[in-house]
């Protein structure tokens, strides 16, 4: 069945010129290759790779006898973290510029004159505090120079750095889209969307740099990379392709879970593959390590009893135990660009009695309570390791204990003492593994995520499954006679995190095991509407201590069981969304210091790109897919995103400005505004439809990409921009913000709500204004996981009566298998299989024709997504016999001026046989060995031999009804004129017929 969807919009007449034939121009086509001959395509990109960009475009090439040369402007870029290409464009014939060169003379192939390294690190050093990633290399040592890469240091987070910890949850918030300065403050990327200044290498630096100046970014593990090439020579002419960065899951694990002892020697491992960027050098990775953490009260100064608030604080900041305010600059909260290096020295945190290396700078501390045997007078211990590589290109990484109480920084600890192993992937914060072991023996409690019915749950989706935690602990049982409860700690350490402190009840009298009754309701941090909270920007709704799980698509989420005794107080003032009550909980008493336990658990995420199918499409106005050309006067953006499917019981909507700020004016209306910045179009310009002040086609440039658009067609006297989802124009720079809707409920397929209208003959109809050939640009991401980008392209019909270049149908008769037939036997069922490129990725075809009877078609499994075929049809539909012919016929439904026919014979399936045939005889080039009679044999076999019996050739097929020789022996060689005999032996596996003859080569 074919989709139909209303059109929003007054039915546009498409004007003739639409279609007008463009002979000599050819449509490019980007990728990226991994070679500087673009014959490797890669569409999944390891960080730390070179990517060269190749662009086919035969109409460049100009002289065929040289290798031509094209001075153009190229756009890659990071749409999530604002990694943008430092593309140096050059006059035409400027040597030292960038410019993309044909691979040969006459290919049509051009490749840049260099390569792009997609990621590295600060410095391969030896001591792992400068392996931060970040986008690619430079020259210089102060401020540097990127030489392949710029900025990436996009985030969102609060604009205004707030103390967050110490006051209401009003003032919490991390709606903001803003760029890292070399201070480590937070510019508005709306108030300024570009850093004009110098780059800055990390960590931030409170003593460097002038205003504009940033701290060089890096592109994040699963983000798409987007390239666009506008053809220099034919403005209508964008390519537009996509890349993925890998994005490997982590593993991490002691070597031991029971040690004999805390002198014991301990290996912590972790397996990541996508943190191995170079494979020539050793690198190395934070690993940190809390002993048994929640078991204590948070102290006067220090507010860190547990890892998340470890992320969220930095640790304590020198060596009283003082934490520092967030308003700090800079922000010392752990985040991709100090994660490597806190900014504090050993020398100054530890005292001259600790046991932990005092010569390693740029580590993460705690302070510990007097509870705790600590070596340093001051109860600092260093809780942040570096992890190194086993061996280069390994992607395996070891930490070494020589001694678990010296290098923990402990004089003693206790039997059962639970240390705990945390591990953030430095450059993907939604990757968090931990893992625990224990001192002498295990005897815990255990903590696992859950269904309503107890069953142990590892994945979660979003809105779909309610998060249920159980806790089975006997010493929490301490009253047999009455129901108790326990609390447990939720956290989620990807970007802003949530945090939720929740109260389980014990499931009868007497029994050991807790559960949440009630889930804890799970949630995206954008809401896809855009309607967040009331004082946030957009969707953004993530709130601490609301009893409700705010996350991400492919977060880790980790629960936290501790075997104590909370106040009253604290217990009833859980879920009360205030960060200055019981943030974390007050410890009343303890039951059993060191029974710490943890579960983690996934939220399942899907991807529209995955780097190497994209689930995005444009449609035609009668909801058909179409690629490559559409012939319309509106197109429909089609995405399937299953994990945006939140809520199984309603259709649902992704709103364009999903992140946008909610009720600002600006120049007298209300903005919609989003934050797409710099990778959105903007409202520069607009289309005003009044008598006073029609709008005058002048265009804008874009701040950042001539190519992304200023004219918003939908706006009339607002401003605005920088939408999320978004139809575009290159060629004149007329977008359209679009909203998705879901096509039923539970589908997670999404249409555009309304038909964007190319074209008009009607005066001030917002439309995107095509022109013959131009390039239509549709854009995605997602609002809950923004590595999930994706980019399409299509061109406007050129045709002019005629189908567009590439985009032809071709009708064949096949077997089931999509195999092509050049006859039927009577007895067979018939199978059209059409191939039509204007409808690649369309799950059905229509438009086919047998022998004057309509049939419906369907993808052909395993083949390309362009290729449909149609059910058996029995050949006594058709009415055929033995000695006819059949004809199938194919019109495309969205151009009728593309058809394709196939005509096959059908022959009877009983073998009957009068005599074999040669023909032609003399021949010069080839002799077809046939029979007389009917019916397909099971085996024909033919043996040639010259006139003294010597056999000089010979074939065997099966299921055929004629043999072709070329006149060679079987070494392929010609053989000399005059005759020859031949032997021919047709069988059906019951019959076998058996002749002679012979045949003359006559060249």
């Amino acid at each position: 069945m074919k989709r139909r969807y209303v059109v929003g919009s007054v039915l546009a007449v498409m004007l003739v010129a639409l279609f007008a034939l463009s002979a000599l121009a050819t449509d490019a086509e980007m990728y990226f290759s991994s070679d500087s001959n673009g014959a490797n395509r890669v569409t999944m990109i390891q960080e730390g790779d070179e990517v060269w960009i190749a662009v086919y475009d035969p109409d460049e090439n100009i002289d065929c006898n040289l290798r031509d040369k094209i001075w153009t402007d190229i756009k890659i870029m990071d749409p999530k973290t604002g990694a943008y290409i430092n593309w140096h464009k050059g006059s035409d014939g400027d040597a030292t510029s960038d410019y993309l060169e044909e691979t040969d003379a006459d290919t049509g192939l051009f490749v840049s004159k260099r390569a792009f390294q997609v990621g590295t690190r600060v410095v391969y050093s030896a001591t792992g505090n400068q392996h931060t990633h970040i986008v690619g290399p430079y020259t210089g040592t102060t401020f540097v120079n990127p030489t392949d890469f710029v900025w990436g240091n996009y985030i969102y987070t609060d604009a205004i750095l707030t103390d967050n910890l110490n006051t209401d949850q009003a003032t919490l918030y991390g709606d903001d889209r803003v760029w890292v300065t070399q201070l480590g403050q937070f510019t508005s990327a709306l108030t300024t969307p570009v850093p004009t200044g110098e780059a800055w290498l990390p960590p931030p630096s409170a003593n460097r740099g002038t205003d504009g100046d940033y701290l060089l970014g890096r592109f994040e593990n699963n983000d798409t990379i987007v390239g666009m090439y506008k053809d220099p020579n034919d403005s209508t002419d964008v390519a537009v392709t996509m890349g993925k960065i890998i994005d490997t899951e982590a593993v991490i694990s002691w070597d031991q879970e029971v040690y004999p002892d805390a002198l014991s020697a301990a290996t912590i491992t972790v397996v990541d593959p996508d943190e191995n960027l170079n494979c020539n050098q050793v690198e190395a990775v934070p690993v940190f390590v809390l002993v048994n953490p929640g078991s204590w009260n948070v102290q006067t100064t220090s507010l860190i009893n547990n890892f998340c608030q470890l992320k969220r604080t930095g640790g304590v900041r020198d060596n009283t135990g003082a934490v520092a305010a967030v308003t700090t600059v800079p922000s010392v909260a752990i985040r991709w660009f100090n994660i490597y290096h806190s900014g504090l020295t050993g020398t100054t945190m530890l005292d001259s009695t600790s046991t932990q290396d005092r010569a390693i700078d740029g580590g993460y501390y705690i302070k510990y309570p007097a509870t705790f045997d600590v070596k340093d007078t001051n109860h600092i211990v260093r809780v942040s390791f570096y992890a190194w590589e086993t061996s280069a290109n390994s992607g395996v990484f070891k930490v070494k204990l020589n001694s678990i109480l010296d290098d923990l920084g402990f004089t003693e600890l206790d039997v059962r003492d639970v240390l705990v192993a945390y591990y953030l992937d430095p450059n993907d914060f939604d990757d968090f593994k931990l893992a625990t072991s224990y001192i002498e023996e295990r005897q815990h409690s255990l903590t696992s995520f859950t269904n309503a019915n107890r069953g142990d749950m590892a994945e979660y989706w979003i809105g779909r499954d309610p998060v249920y935690v159980q806790v089975i602990d006997q010493n929490a049982n301490v009253d047999p006679c009455c129901p108790e409860q326990v609390v447990v700690h939720i956290c989620d350490p990807h970007g802003e995190d949530d945090s939720e402190w929740y109260i389980l009840d014990e499931t009868s009298s007497n029994s050991p095991v807790f559960l949440t009754m009630a889930g804890m309701q799970l949630l995206p941090v954008w809401d896809a509407l855009g309607i967040g909270l009331a004082n946030s920007n957009g969707g953004y709704q993530l709130v601490l201590d609301n009893w409700k799980l705010e996350v991400f698509n492919e977060d880790s989420v980790y629960a936290r069981y501790n075997d104590v005794y909370y106040t009253d107080t604290a217990m009833r003032e859980l879920g009360d969304t205030r960060l200055n009550t019981s943030f974390p909980p007050a410890i009343r008493d303890v039951r059993v210091a060191n029974d710490v336990s943890f579960d983690l658990m996934e939220i399942v995420s899907t991807e529209v790109f995955d780097g190497t199918n994209t689930q995005m499409f444009f449609l035609d106005r009668q909801g058909n897919r179409v690629s490559g050309y559409v012939n319309s006067d509106c197109v429909f953006v089609e995405v399937v995103d299953i994990d945006q499917d939140e809520d199984q019981y309603r259709r649902e909507q992704i709103a364009s400005y999903w992140d946008g700020p909610a009720d600002t004016t600006l120049g007298g209306g209300t903005t919609y505004a989003g934050q797409n910045v710099p990778f959105g179009p903007e409202a520069d310009a607009y289309l005003e439809c009044d008598t006073v002040t029609p709008y005058d086609g002048t265009v804008q440039s874009h701040s950042v990409n001539a190519l992304l658009g200023t004219v918003d067609v939908y706006k009339t006297g607002e401003e605005g921009g920088w939408p999320k989802l978004y139809v575009l124009n290159p060629h004149n720079g007329y977008w359209a913000a679009i909203d998705l809707m879901e096509n039923g409920v539970a589908t997670g397929d999404f249409v555009s709500v309304t038909c964007i209208d190319l074209a008009s003959q009607y005066v001030c109809l917002p439309t995107l204004d095509v022109k013959p050939g131009d390039t239509i640009v549709a854009v995605y991401q997602d609002p809950s996981n923004h590595s999930d980008s994706s980019w399409i392209s299509i061109k406007v019909g050129i045709g002019g009566g005629g189908t567009p270049p590439g985009q032809a149908s071709t009708t064949k008769f096949s077997d089931a298998e999509g195999n092509v037939v050049t006859t039927y036997t009577d007895a067979d069922d018939v199978y059209v299989k059409v191939i039509d490129p204007s409808h690649a990725g369309a799950d059905t075809l229509t438009g086919l024709e047998v022998e004057g009877i309509a049939y419906d078609l369907s993808y052909l499994e395993g083949a390309n997504t362009d290729t449909f075929i149609t059910d058996a049809i029995p050949m006594a539909d058709l009415g055929a016999v033995a000695g006819d012919e059949i004809t199938a016929n194919y019109t495309d439904a969205t151009d009728p001026l593309d058809t394709s026919t196939d005509t096959v014979p059908i022959i009877s399936s009983e073998l009957v046989f009068e005599s074999f045939i040669a023909k032609p005889n003399p021949f010069s080039d080839e002799v077809t060995f046939t029979f007389e009679g009917a019916g397909i044999p099971e085996t024909f076999a033919v043996t040639v031999y010259n006139m003294s019996g010597h056999l000089v050739w010979s074939e065997e097929l099966s299921n055929a009804t004629e043999i072709v020789w070329d006149g060679q022996n079987e070494a392929g060689m010609p053989l000399a004129n005059g005759p020859y005999i031949y032997v021919a032996m047709i069988t059906d596996g019951t019959d076998t017929y058996t002749g002679k003859g012979k045949v003359f080569i006559n060249k």
